[in-house]
């Protein structure tokens, strides 16, 4: 009786354990968005967004890194959906000309492109999303979830 008490104690402890590790784990990073981005105001610039999204947490994190800027100059990367721009993070271009920023713990509206823009305001770089993942918000474009009235 004791062997099997201890069997049954130890089962259910690792089905707990293994309730609550799963679940974190999955949403911790379920919304996968990444851009090649490509020069525009700056025809040499070349990089590379992304951005996921958190069910767990209900937000989102920013990264972003772009080559051939000008050093030391403030770059802006941005994420549009529509016409609207939100700002994810600013940063400096290094003495090679790369910018690079990250921001964590970001609520975001819809988006479908990334947008970098230099001090002035001057679009340099833009690259259109390429989803991967499971459901998000149901009026973002590329998602995968069916909201009421959408054909998918």
């Amino acid at each position: 009786m004791t062997k099997y008490r201890t069997l049954l104690i130890t089962a259910f402890a690792a089905l707990a354990v293994f309730a609550v590790a799963v679940p974190t784990a999955l949403a911790a990073h379920n919304g996968n968005n990444a851009a090649q981005l490509t020069g525009t105001g700056d025809p040499d610039a070349i990089g590379r967004a992304i951005v996921n999204y958190s069910e767990g947490r209900g937000d989102f994190n920013g990264t972003i890194m772009v080559q051939n800027l000008d050093p030391g100059e403030t770059y802006s990367f941005f994420v549009r959906g529509g016409t609207v721009e939100t700002l994810v993070c600013s940063g400096e271009a290094n003495d090679q000309g790369t910018f690079t920023c990250q921001e964590q713990h970001l609520l975001l509206p819809g988006f479908t492109m990334a947008v970098v823009r230099d001090a002035a305001g001057v679009e340099v770089a833009k690259g259109t999303f390429d989803r991967r993942g499971n459901c998000r918000d149901p009026d973002q474009g590329g998602s995968l979830c069916k909201a009421p009235g959408q054909q998918r």
